[in-house]
């Protein structure tokens, strides 16, 4: 997948840039959108610049774009259709959740009209959740990178000499101007790189062929972030360790996907790929699927383990789900009920709840589901419900997401635009 991944500012939601190039990783397009809602506000010639280098600095290998709206829908449509270069243009959205969407229905309006504006031009879309939010701009007031050099010796030694100077070998004696004879089989040795030795084990210094200076020493540049915040103090560790983790730390307990809907593979690819990363390598997949009937389960789970071997996706194990129509419990009802309550009166007419019944039912289903399987694995990969037009309005499907990722680990919601993306060998 060639990535545009909407960041605003990117030092403002390291986690999701961090995200975005696990998947690209120096080997694909990434690309950070950069909406401006207030024009004239930054000059952008310095802040593009500035992004750049920043980007430079995290060893991320992606562009930066800026656009200038009045509102961010228009803007987002925007860095759609315009960022890349002929076939070298992204094919998918990455965006982060919207947390406080209850506070701003209007901007909850507007995010939900790229999703559908992102499906139009047939672009596969993302949206990652995770527990402590991606935007960490209330935290940071400035982002300082302290690197420090080791000089680390090589192994053998080094030396510098040249033709006809003394070098000291590793017997201690002056070895510069003298012949030096050697059995066959040292010098068979020698060409091979091997320390030379004659038959009593008594080593054969090295003659210096070359007037030159070498010195085989090696220097590691080793930096790290530090943060400030707005009192210039140092940015406490819990904040710091959840803006990075998405870096070099190993992981190894699960990756689960849960692969609900057949959107051409997508949501199968990216798990997958994050496993042939160093982060990811030693973790396992586990595929969770559904079953129209339960009496089928059996055949489901066969049939599946069977589609995952012809795509060569390495698996620890299937489980088929059979009772997601099954009626949500109350708890789930109240917590729904709960955070519809924070919303305006009337927001979502009766008749659209009505309408929805069955599909608010199923996600509060999935939502029971997900924090029974999936409540400790490492990552989570689910497939996106599709905003669909003029069936459901953004609060809806707003609290629908919200419901389904509460509490959980990092999450990915996840849509395919329809194109295979998985081959396999008939």
């Amino acid at each position: 997948p060639k990535v545009l991944v909407l960041t605003g500012n990117p030092a403002h939601r390291p986690p999701l840039v961090d995200f975005a190039n696990l998947i690209t990783k120096k080997l694909s397009l990434l690309i950070c959108g950069h909406v401006l809602t207030e024009p004239g506000s930054v000059h952008l010639s310095t802040l593009k610049e500035s992004t750049q280098a920043w980007l430079t600095d995290r060893k991320i290998k992606g562009f930066y774009t800026v656009t200038e709206s009045n509102n961010f829908e228009e803007g987002a449509k925007s860095c759609l259709t315009l960022a890349g270069l002929g076939k070298l243009a992204p094919n998918m959205l990455l965006m982060g959740f919207k947390g406080d969407w209850t506070q701003d229905l209007g901007v909850a309006k507007e995010y939900f009209s790229v999703l559908q504006d992102a499906f139009d031009l047939a672009f596969s879309v993302g949206i990652l959740r995770v527990r402590s939010g991606l935007d960490f701009s209330g935290h940071i007031q400035a982002e300082e990178t302290e690197t420090n050099e080791f000089v680390d010796e090589d192994r053998r030694g080094s030396f510098v000499g040249g033709l006809g100077e003394p070098v000291e070998g590793e017997d201690g004696k002056a070895t510069g101007g003298e012949d030096v004879k050697s059995s066959g089989s040292s010098e068979g040795s020698e060409r091979k790189g091997s320390e030379p030795s004659d038959e009593s084990g008594d080593l054969v210094p090295e003659v210096p062929k070359f007037k030159f200076e070498r010195q085989r020493t090696r220097t590691r540049t080793i930096s790290r972030s530090v943060y400030h915040d707005s009192q210039g103090n140092p940015v406490s560790k819990d904040i710091v360790s959840d803006m990075t983790q998405f870096q070099s730390a190993k992981r190894s307990g699960n990756i689960d996907v849960w692969w609900l809907y057949d959107d051409g593979g997508l949501t199968l690819l990216l798990p997958y790929i994050l496993t042939t990363r160093q982060q990811f390598s030693e973790c396992k997949l586990r595929v969770f699927t559904l079953a129209n009937r339960k009496d089928e389960l059996d055949r489901e789970t066969r049939n599946m383990a069977a589609l995952l071997a012809k795509f060569r996706i390495e698996f620890s194990s299937v489980v088929v789900i059979p009772d997601v129509t099954k009626r949500a419990s109350d708890a789930s009802r109240a917590r729904l009920d709960t955070l519809l309550a924070k919303l305006p009166q009337d927001t979502i007419p009766e008749e659209e709840l009505l309408a929805n019944k069955e599909k608010t039912n199923r996600h509060l289903r999935l939502s029971e589901l997900l924090q029974a399987h999936s409540k400790d694995s490492e990552i989570i990969f689910m497939t996106l419900p599709m905003p669909r037009k003029g069936h459901v309005s953004a609060a809806l499907y707003m609290a629908w997401l919200d419901i389904m990722t509460e509490n959980l680990p990092p999450t990915l919601l996840i849509r395919g635009n329809q194109t295979s993306v998985l081959t396999f060998y008939s």
